[in-house]
């Protein structure tokens, strides 16, 4: 009896196998992780692998969903005056990344949790920056009231000084990746009140928090001093921020996108598109600008523009000019923390003062 022998793939055969398994799987990460873009330009280019949170097109990254954890202690740096300092850690999960921060409560919890503000920093040279030391003052000040203050150290800087590289704040958006899931993060962590996330920031950290609150629906007041907030067109026609110039990262992230998009001389209408002040009606709660006219760093016209803009926009909304005041409002500190006390702890629908 002769036993036919099973015929075996060949190497051809296996190959193929191969190769449609390989493009099966390129597909399916493709339908997850591509996007297109469309800017008002009418063009549409697709990019693969690039997420919906990396785009500076806000038509596209305002589809994002940002990911992370809730927040973890991790050194306790003791209690002063009835507050608790602590730095903590959190993850931002689409970037695969562990960041940190230093946070100021009161011993106290509210009821409801506490109040949250979030506290973005101006340009600091990474070499100088503190954690526990720059901005702690007007941390303690809010503290004091009854917020749990949080301020991240943003990738490539303080205690996230290895996670990620440094990048530019208007021309990427990983700092933006990074505070939207520090709010996703705030919201998942026990004691916090998820209806009363707040966004403090200063200078840099303005522009941030004022990108933060047109992407967020969950930001109940954002306080803005010294930014530079105008559209990104005017901006780079006029204004070379510090935080750009210094920083090889930075100027980095903004030769990759002018040769991608084209500069915002070149291009208005997708800049358009990437400036939020030109999404101002997307911001669910109220907004306060404090500009000094004095201003040799940041030009106090940017702050003017946004409240033209808010006002067409018919957002909620306050500007406070201070005649004498530079870029740091120091001298104006204790008038910013009375006027923007104010707001924060009114409710969300009551009249402003």
């Amino acid at each position: 009896m002769i036993t036919k022998r099973k015929k075996r793939p060949s190497h051809l055969a296996l190959i193929l196998l191969i190769v449609v398994f390989g493009l099966a799987a390129y597909l399916a990460y493709t339908v997850r992780h591509t996007h297109t873009e469309r800017g008002r330009y009418g063009l549409s280019d697709t990019y693969l692998g690039e997420n919906l949170y990396q785009s500076l097109d806000l038509n596209i990254a305002m589809k994002a969903r940002y990911y992370s954890s809730p927040l973890k202690p991790v050194r306790d740096l003791g209690i002063k005056d009835g507050l608790r300092q602590q730095e903590f850690k959190y993850e931002v999960k689409d970037d695969g990344l562990t960041e940190y921060g230093l946070m100021v409560k009161p011993l106290k919890q509210p009821d409801s949790g506490y109040p949250v503000l979030i506290l973005l920093h101006g340009y600091v040279s990474p070499g100088r920056y503190r954690t526990d030391k720059d901005y702690l003052p007007d941390m303690r000040f809010y503290a004091r009231h009854g917020f749990m203050v949080v301020k991240p150290d943003l990738r490539g800087q303080g205690l996230s000084g290895k996670s990620g590289s440094p990048a530019s704040a208007y021309y990427s958006m990983d700092y933006n990746t990074d505070v939207m899931s520090l709010i996703n993060a705030l919201k998942q962590t026990p004691g916090t009140n998820k209806n009363d996330i707040n966004l403090w920031g200063h200078s840099l950290g303005a522009y941030i928090a004022l990108r933060a609150a047109v992407l967020s629906p969950d930001i109940k007041n954002t306080i803005l001093l010294a930014g530079p907030v105008d559209s990104l067109e005017e901006m780079y026609l006029t204004y070379l921020p510090p935080s750009d110039e210094n920083n090889p990262y930075a100027l980095s992230d903004r030769a990759d996108v002018f040769a991608k998009y084209g500069t915002p001389a070149e291009n208005p209408p997708f800049w358009r598109d990437a400036s939020p002040i030109y999404f101002l009606s997307n911001i669910k709660g109220r907004v306060q600008i404090h500009v000094g006219l004095q201003d040799a760093t940041v030009a106090p016209k940017f702050s003017a523009d946004l409240d033209a803009a808010l006002n067409k926009a018919g957002v909620s909304h306050q500007y406070y000019i201070y005649a004498s005041g530079s870029h740091s409002l120091g001298p104006q500190r204790d008038q910013i923390y009375s006027r923007s006390l104010r707001i924060l702890t009114q409710p969300s629908s009551g009249p402003q003062a």
